[in-house]
């Protein structure tokens, strides 16, 4: 018996998040959440800072959703109020994270668990509130294992303290599998938002650096940089790029690509990457985080340093060139996101890694 059955009523989980709107964390939530069992569990979602309407229509149908900057008084009196009565409080993301251990101090019977999503800390005053609230968690879910790697290492805790969890949550069903073929223009992609992390100037450099050649780029997101990166485009007079903005489905976009790029500056597990597996692509990435983990270099794809045009710019010629090698480096991708990056490994290890603190 696991110790969610050993409860007569329902596990009461109140999921604290800084805002619902498309990003890794918050579509991980919404697949952790609906691959949770809704007899086991009653689940409360509490956003911090706002709500994308579309965004919310993914969080499955059994869940209470509530937008504290809705509430006529947003404070964190009202979002601590909320988790009171839960049986387990989880906080994702630094605000959130850092609220819901002080909730757990108001409700001492609750399991708290965090989550941490990126190697690097946004600020080092953050690094700092994390390591002083670290007391204040029962467990650290860590995204990947080179998250969890760093948190143990920066913080000096105990190993079991911090639980790798894949957030992905994939349902490979989505994804169709493929054979790539030979093609008159090699379509490259990305998606991701469009802010300083993902480092998409340098996708813009890659695309100036192949201009001549049959070789298109898209990039699926939207984000505050969106204006700047197309005055960029059209400053370099670039035809070969093109931003489309948010997409409703992340599969289909996948489905129109031959390569994935992702030259991030910074990742924890890196969803997109791990979506593009899924979809039978090769992979191009930065040395960084969970691309790096997960992308072994001539298996799945190539790795280059984060601002390594050049590299990048060889590594897209010698796959837009040799159909077989797209297709093989694209099972191989598949393969491991079957293996490690599904919805069931997602809620098993969380269960595992939550439930066991639940008295």
């Amino acid at each position: 018996m696991n110790e969610s059955e050993k409860h007569q009523e329902p596990i009461s989980l109140v999921y604290i998040i800084n805002a619902l709107d498309t990003g890794g964390a918050e579509v991980g939530m919404c697949r952790l959440l609906d691959g949770l069992d809704a007899e086991k569990y009653n689940v409360t979602v509490v956003s911090l800072n706002g709500s994308n309407g579309a965004f919310v229509k993914r969080i499955p149908d059994d869940v209470t959703v509530i937008d504290i900057k809705d509430e006529s008084t947003r404070d964190i009196v009202t979002a601590i109020s909320k988790t009171r009565a839960a049986d387990v409080i989880v906080g994702s993301l630094f605000h959130a994270v850092v609220l819901s251990r002080l909730a757990g101090i108001v409700n001492r019977d609750a399991v708290v668990a965090t989550w941490q999503h990126n190697e690097i800390f946004k600020t080092k005053r953050r690094k700092q509130v994390i390591g002083i609230t670290n007391r204040l968690s029962d467990v650290v879910l860590a995204d990947s294992e080179p998250v969890a790697e760093m948190y143990r290492s920066e913080f000096d805790v105990d190993e079991n303290f911090v639980q790798t969890v894949p957030i992905a949550g994939v349902d490979l069903e989505n994804y169709n599998s493929r054979s790539h073929r030979d093609r008159d223009t090699v379509v490259v992609g990305s998606v991701g938002r469009l802010v300083p992390q993902k480092n998409y100037r340098t996708l813009i450099e890659v695309a100036d650096e192949l201009s001549d050649e049959s070789i298109l780029f898209r990039v699926a997101g939207d984000g505050p940089l969106r204006t700047e990166l197309e005055d960029l485009i059209r400053a370099e007079g670039l035809d070969n790029i093109e931003l489309v903005g948010e997409v409703e489905n992340v599969p289909s976009f996948l489905d129109t690509l031959d390569i994935y790029i992702q030259p991030s500056r910074r990742e924890g597990l890196c969803m997109t990457v791990i979506e593009a597996m899924a979809a039978d692509l090769p992979i191009i990435g930065s040395a960084v985080g969970g691309i790096e983990y997960n992308i072994t270099d001539g298996e799945h794809g190539y790795l280059h340093e984060t601002n390594d045009v050049e590299g990048y710019s060889r590594s897209i010629r010698i796959l837009a060139d040799d159909s077989t090698r797209r297709t093989d480096f694209g099972r191989a991708s598949r393969d491991l996101v079957e293996e490690y990056y599904t919805q069931n490994v997602l809620t098993s290890e969380f269960e595992r890694a939550v439930l066991s603190n639940l008295q």
